[in-house]
């Protein structure tokens, strides 16, 4: 029975993540290194990636010699990204919580893979919060009014 609940509370946060606009698709192996190539990340800059899922592209960018953060809602992700992370990577900072509520301002370069119907949500956030000249790097899907900066393979660069 105990471990009936545990499961029905790790799949519980995939749920969550869905509602929340990020459920875990993760990025494609190949994109993770060019995306990273494209935005021209840069060493010491702060990488912040909104639903970090299982943490492969906080580690790409604290391998270029950028700070990073990581923020996932899913208990169960939260947990495979720390673990991906913490004795390799000890300057990743994967944190558990609601993207939504965190605050970017700080960003050089903010990551984000959501769903369609979340991106004007994305975009009101990144208008308000971001400072000038850092960088938005939309997977898949792309904001609905802002003007891109450059179009990658499977992404879209944003520059404000």
């Amino acid at each position: 029975m105990i471990v009936l609940l545990i499961i029905t509370l790790l799949l519980l946060g995939f749920v969550v993540a869905g509602f929340m606009g990020a459920p875990w698709v993760p990025a494609r192996k190949n994109d993770v290194e060019l995306m990273l190539d494209d935005v021209k990340l840069k060493k010491n800059e702060l990488f912040v990636e909104l639903g970090c899922g299982d943490g492969r592209l906080i580690s790409a960018a604290v391998k270029r010699g950028a700070r990073a953060i990581g923020y996932e809602i899913n208990p169960l992700l939260w947990l495979i990204a720390v673990l991906r992370n913490w004795r390799q990577f000890p300057m990743a900072k994967i944190k558990l919580g609601n993207f939504w509520a965190k605050d970017v301002s700080n960003a050089d370069v903010v990551m984000a893979f959501l769903m369609p119907k979340f991106m004007k949500k994305l975009e009101l956030k990144t208008n308000a919060e971001m400072k000038t000249g850092a960088r938005l790097v939309s997977y898949i899907f792309k904001l609905p009014s802002k003007k891109q900066f450059k179009q990658g393979a499977h992404w879209t660069i944003y520059k404000f």
